[in-house]
């Protein structure tokens, strides 16, 4: 079983900015897994502008974004696991599957940073108060 400083669970942006926030102030390994086989999460299926105005102070496109903060992370030194979904984190022992089977990671803290999803149309219709401020 190898051994993490920090285990963040989700490559989004949330994610990655942790990560690369960690890795600045000194943490030591902070490994990121993403059950998709790209980091970036949502931005990355969203060509539309506005990306990066409060963080980069820049516009930028949303797969343009998740690229940035994906080069950025992995030049800080963060390791970036794709296709590997978390099946169980308890005592800070973090189980993952994936093509390559399963790992075992001992992690001195982790973070959850599953994202958002855009809601369907549909969805959209369906009538009902909604927690301000609550993403699932």
């Amino acid at each position: 079983m190898s051994a993490a400083d920090v285990v963040i669970v989700g490559a989004g942006p949330a994610g990655l900015s942790a990560a690369i926030e960690l890795r600045r102030r000194g943490a030591g390994r902070v490994v990121v897994y993403e059950r998709e086989l790209q980091a970036g999460g949502v931005p990355r299926h969203t060509a539309h502008l506005g990306y990066g105005m409060r963080d980069l102070h820049l516009v930028t496109t949303g797969p343009r974004y998740a690229a940035r903060l994906t080069r950025t992370a992995e030049r800080a030194g963060v390791e970036i696991e794709v296709g590997r979904t978390v099946h169980s984190c308890a005592d800070g022992s973090v189980t993952t599957t994936g093509a390559t089977g399963p790992t075992t990671v001992q992690a001195g803290a982790v973070m959850l940073a599953t994202g958002v999803r855009e809601r369907p149309r549909a969805a959209r219709l369906v009538p009902g108060d909604r927690p301000a401020g609550v993403l699932t």
